[in-house]
Formats: structure tokens, C-alpha cells, sequence
């Protein structure tokens, strides 16, 4: 039976593994121990680590050091240290336990997973990029009448691929944190992907509002498919930057999307429940191509609104 020993990050991470197939191993900061922290507030010779013969428990005992030792941040002289426990010399934390020691149950590979092999290549990446600037471009050229200057678009496009470019450039971050690769590849081929998603349902709101503007529940039809977006865009996110369950990953990826789309409902509840005296009214404008039926000339527009002028006038003087 062997010692092992796990120095912790802060948030008790295993950071370094050491395995010792003795019967005693000493740590502190001097040159002759069997682990040497570089850590100024651990003393020379600081505990010495044994396995006791009887039951193979591990005892620790502080050798006199001027911080001590903490074991669950109680300070103690000699403990028998269970795998669980977590030792504290000075700004160092470690872990005690024997090599016989049960490890975490394996997770089952996703099968998600296997299927996305092809967002790791950075060519798929800068194809939904360019796309995505593609049919940005042409949205806007499409919803803008009056002269188009592309030069005007150029800072949109910039601003917008530097704000989404944040949450890969998080989760990659967080994954390095948590000591896995951070598959920056990835997290952009997936964002792209989500992003052109979300234009393509942006022109289709458009479209359906140009042409059933009282579609009824539409809003509610719009919020759910967008909430399904980002469940889908935090759920495989969490799968290429962690090491985690999948009941875990469902409950954060759920989680998060009630919280976002309960904000979305509040603020849509708030801006209703508020009187303008100036409201402002949804419309949509677009090319006479997306219209469904043959729509109507300005001036036959033009006169039912002076009839339905006159008709209400003529209502309203009724004695």
C-alpha cells in the first residue's frame, strides 16, 4: 500500500499527484524532504506523513513548525487523516490518502459529443463565420432603404464578432482554470453555428410579422425557440469545456435558461404594464418579393384612410 499525496488548488482541484511506496514520507521546505513546498510560510522540516502498520490509517504529526498545521481548518498537532480531509501548511493545501482509495465513478462518454467531431476543425469555424458576416450583411442591406454604403456596416460587424467572441473566449478560459483544454476551435464553430441560428429566426420574425402581423401567440413561439437556442449553445458548451455528468450539465443548461427567460417575460410584462403617451408601434418593412398576397397600392391605402377618417368623424357628430 502506497501514500498518496495531492497538493489542491483553492477550490480543492488536484493541481500536483505524488505516490510513495514507503512507509513514511516528510514534506516541508527544505532540501532533504520527500516533498519540498516552495511555500514561505511552511517551516524546513514541517510534518511528517506515516501509515500505521495496524489498520493502514495515515497519521500526520507536525513536527514543531511555527504555523502548524490545519486539518478542516482545525489546527492540530498529530491526526489520522481520512481521504476526504483536507491539510492545510501554511498557504498550501493537501490531500492524504492511501493507494487503495476508490476513485470517482467513471462518466459515460457522450454521444453528442462524437457527432461534433467536425466543429474541432478551424476551416468548418471560419466557413460559419463568414456566412454568418455574409447573411448579417445582406439582412441589413435588405431592411435599409435608403443608399447603401458597406463601409457604414464594417464597425457593426466588428462590434458584434467582439462581443460574441467573449463566450468562447470564457468557457475557454474556465476550462484551462479547471485544467482541460480549452478547444477554442470548438467553442467558435459553435457559437457561429448558434449565432446563424439566431439570424435565420430574426428574418423569419420579420417575415411573419410582415405578413400576419396578428399572428396570435407568435411572441410566445419566439421567446421558446430562442430559449431552445440557448440551451442548446450553454449545454454543448459545458460539454467541450468540462469534465461533468450529464444530469449536472442538464440541470445548469435548464437552470440558466428559466433565469433567462423569465428576465425576458418580467421585461416584456414591465414595458407593457408602463403607459407612453408617445407608444411605439411593432411594424415590419421589406422588399415586395417576401410578401405573401399582392398587398395594396399607396393611394388605394391612402383613400380607405380618409374613408374610415370621414366615417369616424361622422360617428362622432351624431347627436
Amino acid at each position: 500500500m502506497a501514500i498518496v499525496i495531492e497538493r489542491l488548488s483553492g477550490d480543492n482541484r488536484q493541481m500536483t499527484h505524488y505516490r510513495f511506496d514507503k512507509p513514511s514520507v516528510s514534506v516541508g521546505r527544505g532540501y532533504g524532504n520527500d516533498i519540498r513546498l516552495q511555500d514561505p510560510y511552511v517551516c524546513a522540516e514541517h510534518i511528517l506523513i506515516e501509515t500505521q502498520p495496524e489498520d493502514g490509517t495515515i497519521l500526520v504529526r507536525d513536527l514543531g513548525s511555527m504555523n502548524g498545521m490545519l486539518v478542516n481548518g482545525k489546527p492540530c498537532v498529530e491526526a489520522k487523516v481520512m481521504p476526504e480531509d483536507v491539510l492545510t501548511l501554511g498557504k498550501t493545501r493537501l490531500r492524504l490518502f492511501d493507494s487503495h482509495a476508490k476513485v470517482a465513478p467513471t462518466l459515460r462518454l457522450s454521444v453528442v459529443e462524437a457527432k461534433l467531431a467536425f466543429l474541432s476543425d478551424w476551416r468548418f469555424a471560419l466557413l460559419i463565420a463568414l456566412l454568418y458576416a455574409a447573411s448579417l450583411s445582406y439582412q441589413t442591406y435588405t431592411h435599409t432603404f435608403k443608399e447603401f454604403e458597406f463601409s457604414s456596416l464594417v464597425p457593426r460587424l466588428l462590434g458584434e464578432f467582439v462581443v460574441l467572441s467573449v463566450w468562447p473566449l470564457l468557457f475557454g478560459l474556465l476550462a484551462r482554470l479547471y485544467k482541460q483544454d480549452a478547444r477554442l476551435t470548438n467553442q467558435f464553430a459553435l457559437l457561429w453555428s448558434v449565432a446563424l441560428c439566431g439570424l435565420a429566426l430574426s428574418w423569419l420574425n420579420r417575415w411573419l410579422q410582415f405578413n400576419f402581423p396578428q399572428l396570435p401567440l407568435w411572441y410566445w413561439v419566439e421567446t421558446l425557440v430562442a430559449g431552445g437556442l440557448f440551451f442548446v449553445l450553454l449545454w454543448t458548451s459545458l460539454l467541450i469545456a468540462f469534465h461533468q455528468s450529464l444530469a449536472r450539465r442538464n440541470r445548469i443548461a435548464l437552470g440558466a435558461t428559466l433565469i433567462m427567460l423569465s428576465l425576458l417575460l418580467g421585461w416584456k410584462q414591465l414595458n407593457q404594464a408602463s403607459f407612453s403617451p408617445s407608444p411605439q408601434y411593432r411594424f415590419s418593412i421589406m422588399q415586395p418579393g417576401y410578401s405573401l398576397g399582392e398587398g395594396m397600392q399607396v393611394d388605394d391605402f391612402i383613400e380607405q384612410t380618409d374613408a374610415l377618417y370621414q366615417r369616424t368623424k361622422a360617428q362622432r357628430d351624431k347627436p
